[in-house]
């Protein structure tokens, strides 16, 4: 399966604006790189959704973030081998906070991370150059 043909699954913290913003600008990126991208909140996502998928995004605003509860526990008992994932938030402490989340699931985080409130465009744009070659 080429690059381009992979689906994304992009999964952000509920109840946060800019949180939900910069999680669909990733996803028009990536549509518009020929990417299959569907955008849930964390409440909503599912482990179908993430069965589906080969490549994640998850942000947040906040460590242990609650809407990500569920979540949380169904990575406990996911094997993510050979896909990859990305991270986005708010500050720092809120993206460890998210690996940490994943790290029972195997699956491989990319090199670089997005962190800030308010990521411009140009920014989210050369970011997923960096996670995807090709994007």
């Amino acid at each position: 399966m080429t690059e381009h043909s992979k689906r994304a699954l992009i999964v952000f913290e509920d109840g946060k604006p800019e949180n939900e913003r910069t999680a669909r600008a990733i996803a028009e990126r990536l549509v518009d790189a020929g990417l299959e991208a569907r955008v849930a909140s964390a409440a909503e996502a599912v482990v179908p959704d993430i069965l589906a998928a080969e490549i994640y995004f998850f942000g947040a605003e906040s460590p242990a973030a609650p809407s990500y509860g569920d979540l949380a526990l169904a990575f406990k008992g996911l094997n993510l081998a050979g896909r990859r994932a990305a991270y986005f938030g708010g500050s720092g402490a809120a993206v460890a906070w998210l690996k940490t989340m994943c790290e029972d699931t195997e699956v491989t985080a990319a090199l670089a991370d997005l962190v800030g409130r308010r990521p411009e465009p140009a920014a989210v744009s050369a970011w997923l150059k960096g996670v995807l070659p090709g994007a």
